[in-house]
């Protein structure tokens, strides 16, 4: 599971209609048998979504739990109303993001209006992240 995961994107501003190339990574490090993950992952309109630490003032990877053959981030806040439950999964060197209530990208990670994260699918590459 550990790596990089990484595609190139054709994005387009809607005001200028203009559009360029970013890259769209998650990378995946194992430390001690704990997974950390950080990534960015770009939308329309040049709009982006940080996965990361969720701990605020904390600029390091995210901590992830590894739960049948998944990795797995949750985050729950009753008092608003928030049941953030962020998964990735692992078939054919590709690694599949779910987000399906979209509380992790609305309330938990800096995510741009147009940018999501349920459903985004990124293959696993031999060179690094950036």
């Amino acid at each position: 599971m550990d790596g990089c995961y990484l595609a190139n994107e054709n994005i387009t501003s809607f005001s200028s209609e203009e559009s360029e190339i970013r890259t769209t990574y998650v990378k995946i490090v194992k430390t001690s048998g704990d997974y950390f993950v950080e990534g960015l992952i770009w939308g329309a309109n040049f709009h982006i979504c940080h996965v990361a630490s969720s701990v605020e003032g904390s600029d390091g990877p995210l901590r992830m739990e590894y739960v049948e053959n998944k990795l797995v981030y949750t985050q729950r806040e009753a008092e608003d109303d928030i049941n953030c439950k962020l998964e990735f999964s692992f078939q054919n060197n590709r690694l599949t993001i779910e987000d399906a209530n979209h509380h992790c990208s609305r309330y938990i990670f800096y995510c741009g209006a147009l940018v999501g994260l349920d459903r985004v699918e990124l293959p696993k590459v031999e060179y690094g992240c950036p």
